[in-house]
């Protein structure tokens, strides 16, 4: 019923086009010919094969587990949980000969049990982690293992442990700071949460929090990130070989899921630090059916705000500053087959600064986040798993300036998402996993909405005021198939394809096919080799203009900006060491760019008014490189190195004489250091330590004067030269933490975090800006000569943090 509903859409939107009429026929052939292979399996199956499934969970809290191992021991082959903790496995019938199932999950126990496959069996395994299992028979090598036997390409997965021994400012564990300690991710300006992949911009990444798209993941102007890592279940980040399901951006998918809380026993966790405070409390709602999870964080430096201000002269004050989110979840097991999850997400930052002789000019700026999902999962069979979801999302900011209590400029900016997807796992027989689905969307932007005019006796616009508003709209759709297909114990295969469409306000329908596949081939039980395609289309843009990348407007494709394109191809290889305790990875990719964007020289970057296409040149762009990465996740050192050597360039008709140029986050090189290490008496220090080339930027290399009639009231003109033709120095950082674990009391655990963000106090720049000097060995007492000198702004020192995190 699904897949004939979608089809019918996507020929409506097609126009019913011969090229459509093909592929739409050849997508029910395919269906109706696996229908027929379902229906022929089935029969053999029951014959032949039985089926084992469940659900991986947490022994001690119930929690499904993402990405967990089950192995028939006695055929060296199994599955691996979905992202609902839910997997299947087709073995052969035996009414005499039982199997044994193997079970493991990175930081748990492992487990086996074993069963007589007479007919379909449901096996639910709850495994001992965490602090309930002793550190000797904790799994680490698994990790490992996965680099070699998963087919997935350009993926890098980080648990919520890994998060605790981050050393990041203010005793905040982050988790889009890890995501920049890996290969191939680079991070944006000082202390920014924003990233870019492989030669992409910011905007071209996809960012998912329970399925629902988050906009702008940043607090405190990008120091802190809107995610609370007491509350992360998983994280995937994916640069390459994009699995089917994904799409509607071209450099990368960050795929964040939300713990789901205990469902045995009530617990809390949190934590106290120099300028924020959090606190998680979880518990069951009824014991082993429901549980819910709620965790609040807020920031508390405006409470010292005013006492530091009223010290301080009229044009130096501090804004007044805080930011706060919420997270809440629950679910409910209906029944064997059927499970519901109702999730949510509330951020706000709020700044506020007087100013004036008098302090009778306020300027105010806002900005948040809010999701929310309803998903239903539902077992049909045990080979077929359903997940229905709707998704919104919606990402506001809004000034105001008000001057002297007369005059008043109000402006804002709103993006709006409303999606229903629909997602099946398939377990066939013959090592295939078949995925398969489709997704509705619904997008209303209003870029930006400007009020200005003087104010009445109650404070409000008065009647003659001037506004302008805007706004946008759009409609995505997508169709998708993928088969995950084991071959033989040595080649695996994973084919995709996506078939994606929007509907602009002016009824312009774009539509594309986005080809997937990838292919693994192990070498031997320590090596394999890897290579895959990914086709992305983004319908969405943003175009950067400012260092603070929630000020930059979201737009849609219209009748003149067309969607932008990529192609990528890369291959890689894996290897281990040491008996499995260190795993290598080494990619190299090639990425291609169409329809990107930019301003024309001299643009206006305030959306007023409808033909903001007019604003904007259309381009290419293209990005190549190798990544490697060397983890170790076992003994008491741990942690990665990575290093990136990379290559992107943009090419616009109209800017830079046509000329290719490097984009704003070309570096060459990038090194990334993570390690942790176990001290004696409950002590664990960690450090990161990064270098990166220094960012391409437009800087003036020549000036002249322009004088004005009579030779009077000279203007001094820049002359730029080549589009990012200066580099900014190399930023270099090293970030210490110490962590000391307390002897438990009963249910109470605690620990102390003291941490050193840019502990060697390195100046790295923020941006370079020229300041007037005189010029000493030419100037005379009667003719003065000046001089421009570049100079860089920095913005953070060493910073010093101590927190104190505890858990009931």
């Amino acid at each position: 019923v699904w897949v004939h509903y979608y089809l019918v859409v996507f020929f409506e939107l097609f126009n019913g086009s011969f090229l459509m009429k093909k592929i739409i026929l050849f997508i029910q052939l395919l269906f109706c010919v696996q229908w027929c292979l379902a229906q022929e399996e089935e029969r053999g199956r029951s014959l032949d094969n039985v089926t084992i499934s469940g659900y991986v969970k947490d022994g001690g809290s119930a929690e499904t587990l993402v990405g967990a191992n089950v192995i028939v021991k006695e055929l060296q082959r199994g599955a691996t949980t979905n992202v609902y903790g839910y997997y299947a496995i087709q073995v052969p019938r035996s009414e005499e000969d039982s199997i044994s199932l193997v079970i493991s999950y990175i930081g748990y126990e492992r487990s086996e049990i074993r069963v007589l496959p007479q007919e379909d069996l449901v096996v639910d395994f709850n495994l001992a982690g965490g602090s309930e299992v002793l550190e000797e028979v904790v799994i680490t090598e698994d990790a490992n293992q996965l680099l070699i036997e998963q087919n997935q390409m350009g993926v890098q997965k980080i648990t919520s442990q890994k998060l605790q021994t981050i050393p990041v400012a203010f005793g905040e564990s982050d988790i889009l700071k890890v995501v920049q300690m890996t290969a191939g991710v680079q991070a944006g300006s000082e202390g920014t949460s924003g990233f870019y992949v492989r030669g992409g911009g910011n905007d071209q990444n996809l960012i998912l929090l329970d399925e629902a798209t988050v906009y702008n993941p940043e607090h405190f102007f990008g120091f802190f990130s809107t995610f609370n890592s007491d509350i992360i279940k998983n994280l995937e980040i994916y640069k390459s070989d994009f699995p089917a399901k994904y799409g509607g951006r071209l450099s990368s998918v960050l795929d964040v899921q939300m713990r789901e809380g205990n469902m045995k026993k009530w617990e809390g966790k949190g934590g106290v630090g120099l300028i924020s405070s959090r606190l998680t409390l979880e518990g069951p709602i009824v014991k082993d059916r429901s549980s819910f999870i709620v965790s609040g964080r807020r920031t508390y430096f405006d409470i010292f705000t005013p006492a530091i201000n009223t010290q301080l002269p009229a044009d130096q004050q501090i804004p007044d500053y805080f930011f706060y989110d919420l997270n809440a979840k629950v679910n409910y097991i209906l029944g064997e087959k059927d499970r519901i999850y109702l999730s949510g997400y509330f951020g706000q930052d709020k700044m506020a600064l007087s100013f004036g002789s008098d302090n009778s000019s306020t300027y105010r700026l806002n900005w948040g986040n809010a999701t929310g999902t309803l998903r239903w999962n539902h077992i049909f069979s045990p080979e077929l798993f359903s997940n229905t979801s709707i998704n919104a999302s919606r990402f506001k900011y809004g000034d105001r300036f008000s001057f002297r209590e007369f005059f008043e400029f109000r402006s804002s900016s709103e993006t709006y998402t409303y999606s229903l997807k629909q997602d099946f796992d398939y377990y066939a027989r013959n090592g295939h996993n078949l995925r398969f689905g489709g997704m509705l969307t619904h997008h209303l932007i209003r870029p930006t909405e400007f009020y200005f005019g003087t104010i009445n006796a109650d404070g409000d616009l008065a009647t003659d005021y001037i506004s302008e508003e805007q706004e946008h709209t759009g409609q995505e759709m997508a169709l998708y198939f993928s088969d995950d297909w084991q071959i033989n114990k040595k080649l695996a295969l994973k084919a995709g394809l996506r078939f994606s469409g929007f509907l602009t306000k002016d009824k312009k329908f774009y539509r594309t096919i986005e080809p997937r596949a990838s292919v693994n081939y192990q070498l031997n039980t320590a090596t394999s080799i890897k290579a895959s395609y990914a086709r992305m289309a983004q319908y969405l843009h943003q175009v950067k203009f400012s260092y603070l990348s929630f000020l930059d407007p979201w737009f849609p494709s219209n009748g003149f900006i067309k969607p932008q394109y990529s192609d990528q191809v890369s291959a890689g290889w894996n290897r281990l060491l040491w008996d499995g305790k260190v795993g290598i990875t080494n990619e190299y990719y090639y990425k291609w760019l169409q329809n990107e964007l930019d301003y024309k020289n001299g643009a206006d970057f305030l959306f007023i008014d409808e033909n903001y296409h007019e604003r904007m040149e259309v381009g290419k762009g293209w990005s190549y490189g190798t990544e490697v990465q060397i983890q170790k996740n076992e003994g008491k050192l741990t942690g990665w190195l990575a290093y990136t050597l990379s290559w992107s360039r943009r090419q616009f008709e109209n800017l830079n004489d046509g000329n290719p140029f490097p984009f704003t986050y070309d570096r060459r090189h990038v090194v990334n250091l993570v390690s942790q290490y176990e001290l004696p008496k409950n002590w664990l220090v960690s450090l990161n330590w990064t270098y990166r080339t220094g960012v391409a930027f437009d800087l003036a290399p020549g000036r002249y004067f322009l004088y004005g009639i009579n030779f009077s009231d000279p203007e001094v003109v820049s002359v730029y030269t080549e589009r990012n033709n200066f580099r900014m120095p190399a930023y270099h950082r090293l970030d210490v933490g110490f962590i000391k674990r307390f002897k438990p009391r009963k249910r109470f655990r605690s620990e102390l975090a003291i941490s050193f963000y840019n502990a060697y106090n390195r100046r790295n720049p923020f941006f370079i800006y020229f300041d007037e000097v005189e010029d000493a060995e030419l100037s005379t007492e009667d003719n003065k000569v000046l001089k421009y000198v570049a100079k860089q702004a920095s913005l953070f020192p060493i910073l010093p943090s101590v927190s104190w995190n505890f858990e009931f």
